[in-house]
């Protein structure tokens, strides 16, 4: 697997919206059905969406990954670092007062809901962003053909997917213990998520324009 995609992919095993559905289902009555439907759902649509792209820009022959990758790179790197300024100067949206405890607000919301809901959370919680498509990108340049890609993906996605996975095995042997520990992870990501973000973007914007300008200035032969 790609170096680069695999870091990428360790930086999505805890996010707070995922984390925070994750803590609300193992809060609900029937916890593995809800983590069953959650975590097929979103996987089926994540490796999906990995799948089309990486076999749509594999077609494209090996001229398009070595000299498109260092603009996608340095375009990502560029609106990761936007995003970090943006949270750290405020000018984000405010979250509503109501909203603060994702944990709680998921929890309510996946308590008396039926198997889809959490099947729509999975997805929800798992759409492609910054990080999914910088990983996408890396899997492209460094896979050796089609196949390759696309186990690289699925690897990719089952270290994003690492933390419900290990939720819905701990619910099955030790629930209260899975209930307790991911509550308390969750609690953590919440008081510094500010924090959390900016530090993480300010890291992934930089590598990814580094990376990029130096590809544009450096093109391999």
């Amino acid at each position: 697997m790609s170096t680069e995609a695999l870091v990428l992919a360790l930086t999505t095993v805890v996010r707070p919206m995922s984390a925070a559905a994750v803590v609300a289902m193992l809060s609900t009555a029937h916890p593995r059905r809800l983590l069953v439907f959650y975590i097929v759902a979103g996987l089926a649509f994540s490796l999906a969406v990995g799948t089309v792209v990486v076999l749509l820009v594999q077609g494209l022959g090996p001229a398009t990954d070595a000299g498109g990758r260092p603009y996608v790179d340095t375009a990502l790197g560029a609106l990761a670092l936007a995003y970090a300024a943006a949270a750290a100067f405020g000018w984000l949206p405010r979250r509503r007062a109501g909203s603060r405890n994702g944990s709680e607000w998921m929890r309510k919301r996946l308590q008396h809901l039926s198997p889809t809901a959490a099947a729509m959370a999975g997805v929800v919680t798992h759409l492609p962003g910054l990080v999914y498509l910088a990983a996408l990108n890396a899997i492209v340049g460094d896979a050796t053909g089609t196949v390759d890609a696309v186990v690289q993906v699925v690897l990719y996605n089952a270290i994003w997917f690492s933390l419900p996975i290990t939720a819905l095995v701990l619910a099955h042997y030790h629930p209260e213990l899975a209930k307790q520990s991911l509550a308390e992870v969750g609690t953590w990501i919440r008081r510094h998520q500010r924090v959390i973000t900016i530090v993480f973007l300010v890291g992934l914007g930089g590598y990814l324009l580094v990376i990029g300008v130096l590809g544009l200035l450096y093109p391999p032969n």
